[in-house]
């Protein structure tokens, strides 16, 4: 088991929107982090769905990784952290899967994740600020990047 802020790294901004986008699905209100999550997904996966082509076999558009965090959230709302889908880190500490499910437990005030230790390097690009702005987020959606993130690390 791990801090779940400790897997908050500058290579997963990504973070931040999926936190924001949880946050969301269990208080209502920001109707930008839905908008934003939504951009994220589509800027990461939406050349592979205009191919025809699915994320983990069932996801073949933004809106299924809308349903599929909704799901997931509703479960975790209600079951907290299965400790069966732990998140494999490499050995650096940085994620190689489980986004969603670090997000979910960090809007959900899970302070421990476990894990799972990984010979593999993050083989991923990293998520990180420069990705966004090298994808077209807008400079007031940039700011709230930055916000939002310096808050779940712990740096604002």
């Amino acid at each position: 088991r791990l801090p779940t802020k400790m897997l908050v790294t500058p290579r997963r901004y990504d973070l931040a929107v999926k936190h924001a986008f949880f946050q969301y699905l269990l208080h209502g209100g920001d109707e930008d982090a839905v908008r934003i999550y939504r951009w994220h997904i589509d800027r990461r996966c939406g050349p592979r769905f205009a191919r025809g082509l699915p994320i983990d076999v069932w996801k073949w558009s933004v809106d299924d990784y809308v349903a599929a965090a909704g799901a997931l959230c509703a479960s975790m709302a209600n079951r907290g952290f299965i400790p069966e889908c732990a998140v494999p880190i490499d050995p650096d500490g940085e994620l190689l899967g489980g986004a969603h499910r670090v997000a979910c437990a960090l809007a959900l005030g899970i302070e421990e994740v476990p894990v799972v230790r990984k010979e593999q390097r993050a083989w991923a690009p990293p998520w990180g600020y420069e990705w966004f702005r090298a994808n077209g987020m807008g400079p007031d959606d940039l700011e709230r990047l930055e916000r939002d993130f310096a808050a779940l690390n712990g740096s604002a």
